[in-house]
């Protein structure tokens, strides 16, 4: 007998220790959670973070991140927190913000320096961060990366991205407040954006997903779409609507993984240097084409129709493409890639580890042709 709705399943966990603030105005509930001496770590321009870092007054360091992170800007970070006994992380900004913090938290005083080779990290120190408080502020609304437990970082040696991965990249805080994000340009709301509904909709139809993160995706999705629409206009009353659905999307990512089109993006990322965001929304049409027929692919797609009405003759998704394109999201081509370079991207993007969750096993030859449907 079914009850709740709910079919046999897999058992699954619930997987979420960040003590989580949401809403507007939760930012100025900072200083209570703060140990000094408190390190800072902000994007270069600042515009959002500055006045967070008011709020501290006094601090250690600042630590300002030009770009993603990297084994060698996260080894130039901690040579300038040598000498510091930290007690307190703060991170505010975007992914590569947060990203960047988590590793710094974890790093901070151990007299480490990253390797290429992240299996040479002590298994001990990724579980347990040692007696330094890890605070995430979010200033974008995309990643989600202030309720999980990696940080993405380039390796260009391996031209791609990898992840740390372990409980002690867990923030300890996370203060998710839309009025962080409202003066957000509108690329970076635009790319965020997508970002974040990739995402949901990849938590959603991944193989690994659970009732819980699908539950999560589910409600987040459609308001997510429509305050996409709003964000990029400039209009702040879609703020907290784009808000909750990265937290969300952080929360279902963590306990339910993501798809093809982020171990693709994880490739490009690296080879390209373009904008995670960015690639996520040129590839989540062709990925979601390419998924069609697997569980929950369909429902996001009707969901997706009610938001962007699809064009005359066109699919389900038609809408969204012709949105995007409106949008002036850059294609694959502006950002490098040719079509000679496509073979090896999509040898490499198949075994990436986000592609494993894929919502259906897709052949290297298909991870071919999304590559030529978003060049």
């Amino acid at each position: 007998m079914r009850r709740c709705g709910i079919d046999p399943v897999t058992p699954f966990a619930i997987d979420c220790p960040v003590q989580i603030a949401f809403g507007a105005g939760s930012a100025a509930a900072l200083p209570d959670f703060v140990q000094h001496p408190v390190i800072f770590v902000q994007g270069s321009s600042g515009a959002a973070s500055d006045p967070v870092l008011a709020m501290l007054g006094d601090v250690a360091q600042v630590i300002r991140c030009a770009g993603e992170p990297s084994v060698a800007s996260i080894n130039a970070a901690l040579d300038a927190l040598d000498g510091i006994a930290v007690q307190t992380v703060v991170a505010c900004g975007g992914g590569s913000v947060l990203d960047t913090g988590k590793v710094l938290a974890v790093l901070a005083g151990s007299g480490m320096r990253l390797t290429e080779d992240f299996g040479q990290i002590d298994p001990a120190l990724l579980e347990r961060r040692a007696n330094v408080r890890l605070i995430a502020l979010p200033t974008t609304a995309g990643t989600g990366a202030e309720v999980t437990k990696n940080a993405v970082l380039d390796v260009p040696s391996l031209g791609t991205k990898l992840s740390i991965r372990g409980r002690a990249l867990f923030p300890d805080h996370a203060l998710v407040d839309p009025d962080l994000m409202a003066g957000a340009p509108r690329s970076v709301a635009l790319h965020a954006g997508l970002d974040a509904v990739t995402q949901l909709i990849e938590a959603h139809t991944s193989v690994v997903a659970t009732p819980f993160t699908r539950a999560l995706t589910a409600q987040a999705l459609p308001e997510a779409l429509g305050a996409l629409r709003t964000v990029v206009t400039g209009d702040v009353a879609g703020w907290p609507a784009m808000a909750w659905a990265s937290l969300a999307s952080g929360v279902a990512l963590a306990n339910g993984g993501l798809g093809a089109a982020h171990g693709l993006a994880a490739v490009l990322g690296a080879r390209l240097g373009a904008p995670h965001g960015a690639l996520c929304g040129r590839l989540l049409v062709p990925v979601m084409r390419a998924n069609a027929g697997a569980r929950g692919v369909e429902h996001c797609a009707a969901e997706v129709a009610a938001v962007f009405a699809p064009v005359e003759n066109g699919d389900a998704l038609s809408g969204l493409a012709a949105w995007i394109d409106a949008q002036g999201l850059p294609r694959l081509a502006d950002f490098g890639a040719t079509g000679d370079g496509l073979p090896e991207l999509a040898r490499l993007g198949s075994v990436a580890s986000s592609s494993q969750k894929n919502a259906v096993p897709l052949s290297i030859e298909t991870y071919e042709a999304i590559l030529k449907a978003a060049l």
